[in-house]
């Protein structure tokens, strides 16, 4: 009987030695090159400040991934007009999951991916998304803490090895704004990659999420509306401007938006067909792509865009690596012969997973690309942004869609594994959906 729990608790075990031996290394390997690197510095000086950084990095994965688990839950039961609140259960057994098994990632690694009353499979799409989530908010924080990453901010000497976060007012406004409006980017694009229609509450709230704040307190702007950054200019209490920082980067991704549905969406018609699938897809694809321009402002949009582009072919992998979600009502439609479940994505679901990336590394790296000639910015020439624009016509020719019919979907094994509240199945590929809901 022991060595059956020892056995069982294994994963667990390794994962947190593995855990622990990353951050050892971290501390102590870093120490030691930093004393043998400079020469003022001792060994046991430089432990103290490594071990801060290990452990507002251990406390951000957490919250983060905490966040991720959270988003889960959204990506299912919005959709269905369920509500986001309450514990999560087991749809087989109905057991409500105990606290310890909703940590995240390890609360999924202790039960070896199964319900712990019922022992059937639950799906491994929630630990990848916590995971995913929690890394990418974690490197905002990270980089915003460290004053590594907002463009014209007084930075302070960082003391050589002895860096260490500054924490003011300012910054954890700045910072609680972008990872609200990030997380809202990753709600929308995990809907979609499901080839579900975003509920209208969910982008009603992100955009006022994303807009409010800016409204009232306009240092949230980071960067000008304007084209080129007027002399001394400086963010707070330009509430006009605000205005504008918001009308241009909506606008903006309304025009690329209508670009891209070339690729992604070539049926909807918002003129003629402004209740069709395909306009339903576009006007998802506006309210994602408005978020990830409010955030950086329209001048660095086109290059966010062109990014996202070429990260949907490269993340397609490990999108494949995530379950479907069922569409809501699927179990129903498909006993009644209709085909309602999307069996794999496509070039929408690719570029929807993609953009969270994508803005989350301009965040993240934001000083230095806005420091770099040839990224479009507020302080860049007019050409590098017009160059970067001209780059977003040429888009839609590598993201096509031909997919024009959604095949059968099989019923599914339990065998196969499932979601906490919801069903598991693999598929094949994405299309205009016969009905989105």
């Amino acid at each position: 009987m022991k060595r059956h729990r020892l056995r069982k608790r294994l994963p667990l075990l390794f994962t947190l030695v593995a855990i622990l031996v990353g951050v050892l290394a971290y501390v102590i390997g870093l120490a030691y090159v930093q004393s043998r690197v400079y020469a003022h510095y001792e060994f046991i000086d430089l432990i103290r400040p490594r071990l801060v950084d290990a452990m507002i990095a251990s406390w951000l994965i957490y919250f983060c991934s905490s966040i991720g688990s959270f988003l889960n839950v959204v990506a299912w039961r919005m959709p269905r007009g369920e509500g986001i609140g309450g514990r999560s259960h087991c749809p087989r057994c109905h057991s409500t999951l105990r606290k310890r098994d909703n940590v995240p990632i390890l609360g999924w690694i202790s039960l070896r991916g199964r319900c712990r009353s019922c022992s059937l499979p639950i799906s491994r799409r929630y630990p990848i998304v916590e995971a995913l989530v929690g890394i990418t908010l974690t490197l905002v924080g990270i980089s915003e803490l460290y004053s590594l990453a907002i463009p014209a901010q007084a930075v302070h000497a960082h003391g050589g090895p002895l860096w260490a976060p500054r924490v003011g007012p300012i910054l954890i406004t700045i910072l609680t704004y972008h990872a609200v409006v990030l997380s809202c980017l990753w709600a929308m694009a995990l809907i979609r990659i499901d080839g579900v229609r975003l509920p209208a509450v969910l982008w009603l709230f992100s955009i006022a999420v994303a807009a409010v704040p800016m409204l009232v307190y306009p240092t949230l702007m980071v960067v000008p509306w304007q084209a080129s950054r007027p002399d001394m200019w400086f963010p707070g209490g330009q509430r006009i401007d605000a205005l504008m920082r918001l009308v241009t980067a909506v606008v903006a991704a309304a025009f690329v938006g209508r670009v891209l549905a070339k690729g992604l969406c070539p049926t909807a018609d918002l003129k003629l067909d402004p209740l069709g699938k395909g306009t339903s897809r576009l006007v998802d694809l506006i309210a994602m792509l408005s978020m990830a321009a409010i955030l950086v402002g329209w001048q660095s949009f086109p290059a966010i865009v062109v990014v996202t582009a070429m990260m949907s072919v490269l993340l397609r992998p490990l999108l494949a690596t995530i379950p479907i979600n069922d569409r809501p009502g699927a179990a129903e439609q498909t006993n009644s012969g209709s085909a309602s479940q999307l069996e794999s994505r496509g070039a929408m679901e690719a570029f929807a997973f993609a953009l969270p990336f994508a803005t989350t590394l301009h965040l993240a790296f934001w000083r230095t690309l806005w420091s770099f000639d040839y990224w479009p910015s507020d302080r860049s020439d007019r050409w590098v942004v017009i160059s970067w624009s001209l780059a977003v016509l040429v888009v839609p020719v590598f993201l096509r869609d031909r997919s024009q019919r959604l095949p059968e979907q099989p019923p599914l094994d339990a065998s196969e594994g499932y979601m906490i509240e919801g069903s598991d199945p693999e598929g094949s590929e994405d299309v205009d959906q016969e009905r989105e809901s």
